[in-house]
This record gives structure tokens, sequence and C-alpha cells, in this order.
């Protein structure tokens, strides 16, 4: 077939034979909102540098402040796996960690190395894994 002899689409009509209706059951089901899972599980998860970085992205003490409202003074474990970064942001998320007033567990993923280290030592409970290292400079 070349494209001479290719059918046309017309613009603004849908072709006849696609025909698409949804159940009302199916509507009545679904909930366009995104929300996360709810579960039992009050873990944060440092997984990134310590601060904000050029593109947005990071661990920040104000993103660590609304997760800790969120989980409204239940027991909390932060997982960490970071390379580290900004000093004061990691001194800001170690101070609302001490201030949390459920128990701060912390774990040590991979690396918890400079700021990240800073934040490892909040923990009520500190686990580090095995093969995990903790970094802090001289």
């Amino acid at each position: 077939m070349s494209k001479k002899q290719l059918p046309v689409a017309p613009a603004g009509r849908p072709c006849a034979r696609v025909t698409c209706e949804t159940l009302p059951s199916a509507l009545d089901r679904w909930n366009g909102g995104i929300k996360a899972a709810a579960t039992d599980d009050n873990s944060i998860s440092v997984f990134d540098v310590i601060g904000q970085d050029y593109w947005g992205e990071g661990v920040t003490a104000k993103r660590i402040a609304g997760a800790l409202r969120a989980m409204n003074g239940a027991d909390v474990t932060v997982n960490i796996n970071s390379p580290g970064g900004d000093m004061f942001e990691g001194l800001a998320i170690y101070n609302l960690l001490r201030e949390y007033q459920g128990k701060v567990t912390v774990k040590v993923l991979g690396i918890a190395a400079s700021a990240a280290s800073v934040i490892a030592m909040a923990g009520d409970d500190i686990q580090i894994g095995r093969g995990a290292f903790l970094m802090i400079h001289n």
C-alpha cells in the first residue's frame, strides 16, 4: 500500500468502527485522585542528597517535617541511603527527628555519609545493615 492509498481519517470525527463505552459501575468505582496507600507502615526514606539540588530534588527539612506531621506522633522508621549534602539542612532534619514525640528508629541501608550521618544519629534506636557504611568527616 502506498501513501496515496492510505485511508483518510476525517478530522474531528471518530472512525465509525471504533466504539468505546464504559460501564456505569466502572465509573462508580473509579477515583481519579492520586493518594498514598493506607498502611500501618510509618517510614520515611532518605534515598537522595540532603538539601534541595538544582532540579528541586533532594531530602529537605520541609519535606521531613510534613511527613512527621502526617504521622501524628506514631513510631517512625527512617531508612537512609544517602551520600550526604547540605550540613545545615541535615542539622535541621536531625533536630526535627529528635523533637518528634514518637519513637524514631533509624536504619542505615547502604551509606549514611556526611550530613546523612548526622541524621542517622537522631534515632532512639540506630541500626546499620551488614555491609552498610557510616562516613563521618574528620
